[in-house]
């Protein structure tokens, strides 16, 4: 073959893959690109829960620890401080969950 051919044989074969690759791409449906919704992530949602927890607890704590100092029931305060503390955090996260749930879900499908 002569260099001439060879060239001819090369962009005919370039021009049949364009084709044939343009053929394909019309035919093969495209998978759906994610979405990204703007808005609150799942990682700041679990944040949220998790500072509103331990935010609960440690108020709990601190309260049961100087209710001890004051009155001098040394254990009972703070076991009592922590409990109340856990179920203000567990009151807190459920409430805000519920509130997560109720909220209207934003469309994100393609306009």
């Amino acid at each position: 073959m002569t260099e001439g051919q060879n060239r001819q044989t090369q962009e005919a074969d370039k021009a049949a893959l364009s084709a044939l690759g343009d053929k394909l791409r019309t035919k093969k449906p495209q998978p759906d690109q994610p979405k990204l919704v703007e808005g609150t992530s799942n990682l700041a949602v679990g944040l949220k829960y998790a500072s509103e927890f331990t935010a609960a607890v440690l108020v709990g704590a601190a309260f049961g620890y100087f209710a001890d100092k004051l009155s001098g029931w040394s254990p009972f305060g703070l076991l009592v401080g922590l409990f109340l503390g856990l179920c203000a955090g567990v009151m807190n996260v459920v409430r805000a969950a519920k509130d997560g749930m109720d909220a209207p879900v934003e469309n994100t499908e393609a306009d």
